[in-house]
């Protein structure tokens, strides 16, 4: 994982740690002077649909439009069944 340090004279730059093995102070890449944890950034990113909850209520929205529509839809098909026929 990706850890945030700040030099005073070079700025801000990341080091890579397991998480929980991160040290509070390190040396910088460019000058070795002692450098603090930055925490000015967005220390995690949710990906994906959504929270849980709200992906679970579209579900079940989705499943309900879904029969209503066939429900709609059993009416037409009544006649429209294809016809087998005797291939010899």
């Amino acid at each position: 994982m990706l850890f945030e340090y700040e030099c005073p004279e070079h700025g801000v730059f990341d080091k890579s740690y397991r998480i929980g093995q991160a040290p509070s102070v390190v040396c910088c890449p460019e000058c070795d002077k002692s450098c603090t944890r930055h925490y000015g950034g967005a220390h995690f990113i949710l990906k994906g649909g959504g929270w849980p909850s709200r992906s679970a209520s579209l579900n079940r929205e989705m499943t309900q439009r879904n029969r209503k529509a066939g429900q709609r839809m059993r009416g037409t098909w009544d006649g429209t069944q294809p016809k087998l026929v005797d291939q010899n």
